[in-house]
């Protein structure tokens, strides 16, 4: 009798080593990934007086969150210190528009103002302008002023504090 409960248990484990186990298939792991790539900002702009498409550059790199806070707060004029804040806020905009400058003219020593069209999603262009831009250490720079007046407008006194 024994051997036959020996053999029931041999048989038992024969046909369980032989059936196919239930295997899991493996997990694609999942994972949260964040570029640590940032866009260069543009290069510095010092032309005597700067052009449309150097400010529409300029104007779309304050706004581009692909570029570093610290290199888009240089773009404002003032310490970068003071502008971090003031970066965060400005390029944090729901629904950013593309604006395109097509005329610079001189609005005092160091100050123009660029005027052109404004485009946002499929919306029909549209004028915008003026905006001014000063000179700051010898750069040319999106107007800390009229970016805090922006913000602050929407966000709160805090970001130009």
């Amino acid at each position: 009798m024994r051997s036959a409960g020996v053999s029931a248990i041999a048989l038992v484990m024969m046909v369980c080593a032989c059936a196919p186990a239930e295997v899991d298939e493996p997990r694609v792991p999942v994972a949260s990934v964040r570029s640590t790539q940032f866009s260069p900002p543009p290069p510095p702009v010092t032309d005597t007086v700067p052009t449309a498409q150097q400010l529409t550059d300029l104007l779309a790199a304050s706004l581009n969150y692909g570029i570093r806070e610290d290199d888009r707060a240089r773009l404002f004029d003032g310490p970068v210190e003071h502008n971090v804040s003031l970066a965060r806020a400005w390029g944090a905009q729901p629904d950013p528009q593309h604006i395109e400058f097509t005329t610079v003219e001189p609005a005092g020593p160091d100050a123009v103002h660029a005027s052109g069209q404004g485009h946002l999603g499929s919306i029909e262009p549209y004028p915008v302008g003026p905006i001014p831009f000063v000179r700051w250490e010898n750069e040319w720079k999106v107007s800390r002023t009229f970016a805090c007046g922006f913000v602050g407008a929407f966000d709160g006194p805090d970001a130009c504090a």
